[in-house]
Parts: structure tokens; sequence; C-alpha cells
């Protein structure tokens, strides 16, 4: 995959996951609900049944994985980089980052502690 391909795919995917956001806000209408999953689709088609499928549904997957196991995949990747890449490709570690950042929005942040006054 040349670097111009991925950075599209990276940029497309960016868009799909704040679609899906979109579609589940509490605010969102069922018509406004309906567009937004045509664009996702939008999106998706132009890589699920491209040339660059396998790249684009790995990054889906890492998605996954890192939405489900935050705390595992986070030690995968640790050991990953620990271990100077441990089978993935430049592309695949590419994708686990950016699944991991993506993730990293829809958790809730801790609440830092109040500093109290005696």
């Amino acid at each position: 995959m040349q670097r111009e391909h991925e950075e599209a795919m990276r940029a497309d995917f960016t868009t799909y996951v704040e679609l899906g956001r979109q579609m589940y806000r509490p605010s969102t209408s069922e018509a406004e609900i309906q567009v937004l999953d045509m664009q996702q689709q939008v999106v998706a088609d132009r890589w699920e049944s491209g040339p660059h499928a396998e790249h684009w549904n790995y990054l889906e997957d890492a998605r996954e994985d890192w939405r489900r196991a935050p705390d595992t995949m986070r030690r995968f990747l640790e050991n990953v980089d620990h271990n100077g890449g441990d089978g993935l490709t430049d592309i695949q570690h590419r994708s686990h980052e950016q699944a991991r950042d993506i993730t990293a929005q829809d958790r809730p942040r801790p609440r830092s502690r109040i500093e109290r006054g005696r």
C-alpha cells in the first residue's frame, strides 16, 4: 500500500467512525440516522471492495479489539514495541495505534481528585 493510499484510508476511517458516533447521539433523529448510515456505507464501500480491503478490515478488527479489551491490547502493543515488531507490518502497527487513539476518545475520562483545603 502506497503512503498516500494509507493516509486516505486512515482519514476515511476516522470519518467512518465519526459518522457512527453521530448516529448514536441522543439528539439524532431517525432521518438523520438514515443519512449518516448511508454516508458511512459509502465510505466503507470504497475500502471494503477495493484493492486495500485487507488493510481496511484489519483496521476495523483492531478498533473492535481495542474497544472490547483496551488493557489487553495495550499490553499487546507494548509487547510488539518491545520485541521490535513481532510479526506486524508497519501498516498493521499504525492501524493499532489509530485504533487505540480512536477508542480512547470513546472511553470516559477519569475524574481528577478535588483537592480540598482543611
